[in-house]
């Protein structure tokens, strides 16, 4: 059994509520699962937000035991060399306006986050969590200082959930992945241009893991928790 997770409806893709053969309510979040191929999906839109994002994830824990869960949306592009319509898998998730230095960055795990490379290409990145999107050229630049480091530094993607979703699994034991389209430039336009590509780049994300799931199973690097099955 899988999760998937999303922050708005144009972004679940073929996960949505509507199409699900068994929808409940839990701790006031609305889950709906169905059957992919050889795999059960339990999905649920957590709504915009670390707090909705961390409420979500632990609303789908809570429902049963999980294999793994997808986090999928869409991201603005904090590194200049990252365009609209790029695909960019998590390598390190980052609550980047948390002040606290431990627990701050959290790694997805490896075997997931390659399988699912495998069927999604796309380059690697850290997604930069926060409450509020990227809407300038000061924070913009900021963020791109504090974690962008020299030589070879990574691509960084702002997003407001991925982090929270990565905090609640790790302390769960449930092995997490997550990716992300590129919707914007994270600039002053950033809104403008995150509402006329939301459309065509929201469902992109989700629309890959139907290959990954019917995959054989990877053997995944975080210890499952007591009572997981497949």
């Amino acid at each position: 059994t899988y999760a998937v997770l999303s922050a708005l409806v144009e972004e679940i893709g073929p996960f949505g509520l509507e199409g699900a053969a068994d929808r409940r309510r839990v701790a006031g979040v609305e889950i709906g699962e169905r059957t992919v191929g050889r795999a059960r999906v339990r999905a649920c839109v957590a709504g915009p937000g670390k707090v909705r994002a961390a409420h979500a994830a632990a609303a789908l824990l809570a429902a049963g035991p999980l294999d793994a869960l997808f986090v999928v949306g869409t991201c603005g592009a904090v590194s200049p060399g990252l365009a609209v319509g790029d695909l960019v898998h998590c390598e390190r998730a980052v609550q980047a306006d948390l002040a606290l230095r431990e627990g701050r960055e959290l790694t997805p795990d490896r075997t997931w986050a390659d399988a699912w490379a495998g069927v999604a290409p796309g380059p690697g990145g850290w997604f930069l969590t926060a409450d509020r999107p990227v809407l300038s050229w000061w924070r913009r630049r900021a963020l791109r200082r504090a974690y962008g480091g020299a030589g070879g530094a990574p691509a960084l993607a702002a997003d407001m959930e991925t982090a929270a979703v990565a905090a609640v699994c790790s302390r769960a034991g449930v092995p997490w992945a997550a990716l992300r389209a590129v919707t914007d430039g994270a600039n002053p336009w950033g809104g403008k241009t995150f509402r006329r590509n939301l459309p065509t780049q929201g469902p992109r994300a989700a629309d890959t893991l139907r290959e990954l799931l019917d995959r054989p199973r990877p053997l995944s690097e975080t210890p499952a928790p007591f009572g997981a099955g497949g």
